[in-house]
């Protein structure tokens, strides 16, 4: 189970464009993945499962608790993605950068048999605070087809807001940018065209100072005038 978990990590890792940096990893002491492995039990078994959440008040960061007090938390209306993972033990995480107290990892979690679902990949943000390794953040990455149904894997990319006729399934209706970015490839090319006309403005003043005016107009153009 912990050695399929780590294939498809590597696996996700790759579609997601997220290579696990060996460096990273080495940079971590024994007493920091201890802190990390108990911080992920916890997460996972009462956060990620809504399992006695009050349990898992501590193993994440403020910024993840948005605010709330132990008795918000409590209610359990809580974010990150519920999910019902299999197991008690996490430690098949792989480490994907690390800046300073931060650190990005991926965990493929397996799901409980009867649950009809498949695999999923999750990339968190920890941080360390005063010491302690805590869960700041956790998106869903991708997800993998149960077991006995057809292979499929939804990625990031299928999480986006859909057109009126799409289903996610790339039909002709289907919105893969969101709205807000619609602009960015015109805004490209008008910088492009704007920096072509600097460019031939550029051009010919200097070509005008180092001729000191003008070109002679054509002889037709000057008898003419």
């Amino acid at each position: 189970m912990k050695s399929r978990g780590l294939f498809l990590a590597a696996v996700v890792s790759l579609l997601l464009g997220l290579p696990a940096t060996a460096s990273a990893a080495q940079g971590l002491t024994a007493r920091e993945r201890q802190q990390i492995n108990e911080t992920m039990d916890s997460f996972v078994n009462h956060v990620v499962k809504r399992q006695n959440i009050d349990a898992g008040y501590d193993s994440v960061t403020p910024n993840f608790r948005l605010g709330m007090s132990r008795k918000e938390w409590d209610k359990g209306d809580l974010p990150g993605v519920p999910f019902p993972a299999a197991g008690k033990t996490f430690h098949g995480w792989v480490v994907t950068y690390r800046d300073q107290n931060e650190l990005g990892v991926e965990i493929v979690l397996q799901p409980q048999k009867g649950s009809g679902v498949g695999a999923g990949s999750f990339p968190m943000t920890l941080k360390r605070i005063h010491g302690r390794w805590l869960v700041d953040s956790m998106v869903p990455g991708a997800f993998f087809a149960p077991e006995g149904k057809k292979a499929r894997v939804v990625g990031t990319n299928d999480f986006l807001a859909q057109g009126d006729g799409g289903d996610g399934g790339g039909g002709s209706g289907a919105q893969r940018v969101p709205a807000d970015f619609a602009y960015v490839p015109f805004a490209i090319f008008g910088a492009m065209v704007l920096i072509l006309i600097s460019a031939a403005l550029i051009g010919g003043f200097r070509w005008r100072k180092a001729r000191g005016g003008l070109p002679p107009l054509p002889e037709r153009m000057r008898t003419r005038t």
